[in-house]
Order: C-alpha cells, then sequence, then structure tokens
C-alpha cells in the first residue's frame, strides 16, 4: 500500500510543522518514505529552503534527520535509516510532518510525498564499523576531560559513529556525549564502539524554530516541538523533572537565515528554569558571538541566578587545528555518566582551550568552596592558579583575570605565576570566578563561579 500525498508550502508557513495523517495497515513491517520539494532554492541569495521530515507513530516519535540531503527515510522493525528508530510498526494513525526550518521569498514550494506500507521486513545492511581496541578508561575520583555537544551524519554532520570516537578519542577525552539534531538514534552505537574506554552519555539537541538546547542524560526520543499552547520553560522544566541536564546552547549564535532557529529567543527563558548555559559553542574566534554569550551568562549571574557555564565542540566535521576548541573539564566521583552529570549540575567544572585551571575560596571559619560552591560572607581569602596542563599549553601571552560580579578584580601574568591569593570582603550575591584571556582579550579558560551566600536560598 502506497499513500501519494501533494501540496505548496508557502512563506506563512515558515517555522512551523505541517503534519500528514495516514493509515498503517496490520501487518506492516517497514514504512519507506519519499519526500520530494521543487524548488529548491528561492533563486536569490546563498541560502536554500531547509525543511525536514519527522515520522510519529501512535507510540510517539520515530525519528528525524535534520539539515541532511536524505529525507527519504525507511523505518523497519529492526532497522532504520539514520536518524530514525526501528522498532514495531504499529497498526494506526501515523504522521508525516514536514518541519519548515527555512522558507524564502517568493515561496510557493511544491512538494510530495509517498509513503509505502511494507509487509516485509527491512534487513539492517552490513556493519562496517567495529569496535577498536582501546585501552580502558581511567576511574575513580578525579578531574575528567570531554565533550558536552557534537553531531554525526544522523543529522547533519558527516562523521558516523566510529568516526565520532575516533574524534574524541584523538583529543583526549575521558567522556562524549551525542547530541545529534532531534534524535537520538545513534547513541547505542556509539556507546558499543566505545565500550570501556571511554564514557558515553546519551543526548539530543533540541532544535527548535528559537532556539537550541542540548538535554543530556536521556536514551530516549525527546519531544522537540514546542507548538501553540506550550511554552519552551514548562518543557524544559519536564525534562529536569526526569533528571535531565538542559543547557541552553550557543544563545548568541547567528540566527534567521545564516542559522535558522540557532539564537536563544524564548522570552519565557532567559534563563528561566534552565541551570547550565554554553559559553563557549565551536571555535573562539574574535570577540563574537561567544564572547556575547559569556556577557549574556554574566548579566545572569548579576540578576541572582546560580548558573554553571559549559562549553560544546558543536563537532559537524574535520576543522582547522588552529581553531580553538573548548572542553569541559570536571571533578567527579568516577568517570561514569551518572557522576558526571552529577558534577556538572554541581558545576564542579570549568570551560578550557587547554590550560588547567583553579579556584577555592576559603572563610574566616576555615571553610572552603570550589568552583560551583556556595560560602558564607564574611572576610574571603581567594586561591587562583593556572597551568599548562598535559597539552603544553603556551601560557606566555595570557593573563589571568579575577571576576566578581562580571567586573575586573585583579589580573596577573600566567607566564610569571602559577598560583596567587587574594582577600577580599565576600557580601551576599557576590560570585567569583577566573578568566584565562590573551592579549587581544580572547578568552582561553573560564570557571565556574563560587557563589556567596548565608544560604543556598539566597541564590535562585
Amino acid at each position: 500500500m502506497t499513500h501519494v500525498i501533494k501540496g505548496t508550502l508557502c512563506l506563512d508557513q515558515m517555522a512551523t510543522h505541517v503534519p500528514h495523517l495516514f493509515e498503517v495497515p496490520e501487518g506492516t513491517r517497514t514504512l519507506r518514505v519519499a519526500f520530494d520539494s521543487s524548488p529548491k532554492h528561492p533563486g536569490v541569495g546563498v541560502f536554500p529552503h531547509l525543511f525536514s521530515i519527522s515520522v510519529y507513530g501512535p507510540n510517539g516519535g520515530r525519528g528525524t534527520r535534520h539539515n541532511n540531503k536524505d529525507q527519504s527515510p525507511v523505518i523497519s522493525t529492526g532497522w532504520a535509516s539514520p536518524g530514525y528508530l526501528a522498532g514495531p510498526i504499529e497498526a494506526g494513525q501515523w504522521s508525516v510532518e514536514i518541519d519548515v526550518h527555512r522558507i524564502l521569498p517568493p515561496g510557493n514550494v511544491s512538494y510530495t510525498i509517498s509513503v509505502t506500507c511494507d509487509p516485509e521486513e527491512t534487513a539492517a545492511p552490513e556493519e562496517t564499523s567495529r569496535p577498536v581496541p582501546a585501552p580502558a578508561k581511567r576511574r575513580g575520583s578525579g578531574w575528567y576531560t570531554g565533550d558536552l555537544h557534537g553531531h554525526t551524519f544522523h543529522s547533519d554532520g558527516i562523521y558516523s559513529p566510529a568516526e565520532y570516537l575516533e574524534v574524541a578519542r584523538g583529543r583526549g577525552y575521558d567522556f562524549v556525549s551525542l547530541t545529534d539534531h532531534n534524535t537520538c538514534s545513534a547513541v547505542p552505537e556509539l556507546r558499543a564502539l566505545a565500550g570501556d574506554s571511554m564514557t558515553v552519555f546519551g543526548g539530543t539537541e533540541l532544535t527548535t524554530f528559537n532556539g537550541h538546547a542540548v538535554v543530556l542524560g536521556r536514551d530516549t526520543w525527546t519531544d522537540w516541538r514546542i507548538k501553540e499552547g506550550q511554552t519552551m520553560s514548562a518543557r524544559a522544566q519536564e525534562l529536569l523533572d526526569s533528571g535531565a541536564l538542559y543547557i541552553i546552547a550557543h544563545p548568541k549564535s547567528e540566527g534567521h537565515p545564516i542559522c535558522t532557529g540557532c539564537r536563544w529567543a524564548y522570552s519565557d527563558m532567559l534563563p528561566g528554569p534552565a541551570r547550565h548555559v554554553e559559553i563557549w559553542n565551536n571555535a573562539w574566534i574574535g570577540r563574537g558571538n561567544n564572547e556575547e554569550a559569556v556577557k549574556l551568562y554574566y548579566r545572569w549571574l548579576n540578576e541572582g541566578r546560580r548558573l554553571v557555564a559549559t562549553a560544546g565542540t558543536d563537532t559537524h566535521r574535520p576543522m582547522p587545528p588552529e581553531m580553538r576548541l573548548a572542553a569541559n573539564r570536571v571533578f567527579a566521583e568516577d568517570n561514569t555518566a551518572e557522576h558526571i552529570l552529577a558534577a556538572l549540575r554541581l558545576g564542579h567544572s570549568y570551560v578550557t582551550g587547554g590550560p588547567d585551571m583553579h579556584l577555592r575560596v576559603t572563610g574566616v571559619d576555615g571553610v572552603t568552596a570550589g568552583m560551583g560552591d556556595l560560602i558564607a560572607p564574611g572576610h574571603l581569602q581567594i586561591e587562583l592558579g593556572w597551568n599548562a596542563g598535559h597539552g603544553g599549553y603556551d601560557l606566555d601571552t595570557l593573563y589571568g583575570y579575577l571576576i566578581r560580579n562580571g567586573e575586573e578584580a585583579g589580573c596577573w601574568p600566567c607566564k610569571d605565576e602559577s598560583e596567587t591569593r587574594v582577600q577580599v570582603d565576600g557580601e551576599t550575591g557576590d560570585w567569583f570566578t577566573l578568566e584565562l584571556r590573551d592579549e587581544r582579550g580572547e578568552l582561553h579558560g573560564l570557571t565556574n563561579p563560587v557563589f556567596v551566600g548565608a544560604s543556598a536560598g539566597d541564590w535562585t
């Protein structure tokens, strides 16, 4: 049985989901969806129209493949195309949705969707990748390094899961997440390939029309659509309540039409219930989008928000070695997904392009607080430190800045000092962080803050 659906997309359908319902009969074991549209390009400018095909069954989402030329998935009981989830093909009402991420003037794009319900199961292709032997990962309490944001060809990256793992190994990571756009389909393969050599935790980048969010700690499909009558803040709270980690991704990235939906525009989430903000996405280039994200993060801290800064390479494809990426360095009780995510929730971490960093605050009562922690107001001793790390990072042109409530409170040449102490009087509502910047003012590392307050209730 084949269903054929035709239609036209116009400009007022920009940033909408266009559903098409169809019935799947009993005995179906494979769905074959073919999507085509014309014209592909509006005829002027450099940007094409951008549509994704999402498939939904009676029991929920079966995936999407965002920003990929292949928008004609096969979904079977035991195998599915990249970006989609295999499993039983339930009889009943299904939906194919066109996600209109970008449609440009003059619009009027015609399309055809063909859905074939096949009683035969489609076999998985022969495996082409096998686990590559690697030493067992480090375990126990300590500092671990890794990435929270990246993509394979299950969405719009070019790497297979095996290649993605090799990139992470090449960067010396202890842990890595995989956050393909609006799908988690590649996570099981990545975890199987990694075995005991690296911690892998599941994730998804919710790629909505008004902002992106990295959701970590979930291996199941997450509904990314924010439809009429729904809010992103309610969706974020649902995910947080389920135990997921929710990160506002690249909030100051370019928006439409360069990167439709990439810039954070949810007025109900500035930052709303979010507790994590990606302040360093992809390569640090000049005083651009990432610098604006740092400023936004500091502003939210000054509003009394106890937030955690994160980084994400946003890996899609190979990058020139001179491009400076940041990793997350996390102090965790063990190198497991559970313990690393728990440490990230507490902010026991910093983001760095390479150098090791240290921040600790001691009160008059001898109580100490590290990154992400709360300390009582009063006379405080702040310990700041940095070193070149295992990679031998060049510190000669770097300066360490003590930041208090978003303003510089001290500066030291990194080449002359590896550790320094500062005495201050801290008041409720203060926060302190350490930045490493070069002579051009570009960031090379940033710790999560130590917060000053009599109790956790002093911070929202």
